[in-house]
């Protein structure tokens, strides 16, 4: 069923948890679980500040920075388990 409403907001959370999810597990498995959290957080970081507010190109939202650096905690998280 397509989101409608209120349901796009929880889409675009979930894609920037699975994102910094991704940068988290590919960059911790490169370098580090650190690197890739940290990895997860800058990118997060830049893409609210310089995407979406200085170019215009979407809308800064605190709460999509916060849950790209869940994802990056949550591969931080899984990578030290193994």
């Amino acid at each position: 069923m397509p989101a409608r409403g209120g349901d796009n907001i929880q889409v675009d959370k979930q894609k920037h948890l699975l994102a910094g999810l991704a940068l988290s597990i590919l960059a911790g498995l490169l370098f580090c679980p650190l690197i890739g959290l940290a990895t997860a957080a800058v990118v997060g970081a830049f893409k609210e500040i310089v995407w979406d507010w200085l170019l215009k190109k979407g809308a800064p939202e605190l709460l999509d920075f916060l849950a790209t650096v869940a994802g990056g905690v949550i591969g931080y998280a899984l990578l030290k388990l193994i």
